[in-house]
């Protein structure tokens, strides 16, 4: 009976290890995601700088 309390209390703290070691790598991984230098860059269409744009192209085709 020992034995097997014994065996569960190794098998649960290796688990419990392995997912602290498991959350620490993926924390460090996401942090270097988001402060890598590839950034996107978003625009909306109803912004007003998108409607200047639209509408100087549209005056170039139109000429």
């Amino acid at each position: 009976m020992k034995s097997y309390k014994i065996k569960s209390l190794i098998y649960l703290s290796c688990f419990i290890l392995a997912a602290v070691f498991y959350n620490n790598y993926e924390q460090k991984a996401f942090q270097e995601q988001i402060l890598s230098s590839e950034v996107s860059e978003t625009k909306f269409e109803d912004s007003p700088e998108i409607k200047k744009e639209q509408s100087k192209e549209e005056l170039t085709q139109n000429q």
